[in-house]
């Protein structure tokens, strides 16, 4: 799916990746590593950058620890380009599906 827009909810254990477009949603799920240790664990966070070829604008989410982990690894340049289009980033310990999506909806289309 090409869709242009993509919310990442990400904890230590999984992440789940939601591109949109107008009308569509498709989810993806994303298992880490096993030990707790996201910080250190460069197969999930390139897993979670995989699900997000070709989007437009993007934004992850989660528990303050995951997601600074995660932050930090695109913001330092493992992400390439994707690293630019990271458009937000919030603190949301365990939204539901459909608030995240409404949150994302806000934050990335014009």
């Amino acid at each position: 799916m090409s869709s242009p827009h993509a919310a990442v909810w990400l904890n230590a254990d999984e992440a789940h990746i939601y591109r949109f477009g107008a009308g569509e949603v498709e989810k993806r799920d994303v298992k880490a590593g096993g030990d707790g240790r996201v910080r250190d664990d460069r197969a999930y966070f390139e897993a979670i950058l995989a699900e997000l070829t070709e989007v437009q604008g993007w934004m992850i989410a989660g528990p303050t620890g995951p997601l600074n982990d995660f932050e930090k690894y695109v913001r330092v340049g493992h992400a390439g380009e994707l690293g630019g289009k990271l458009l937000g980033v919030e603190v949301m310990d365990h939204p539901r599906d459909g608030e995240l999506l409404r949150h994302a909806r806000k934050r990335l289309v014009s």
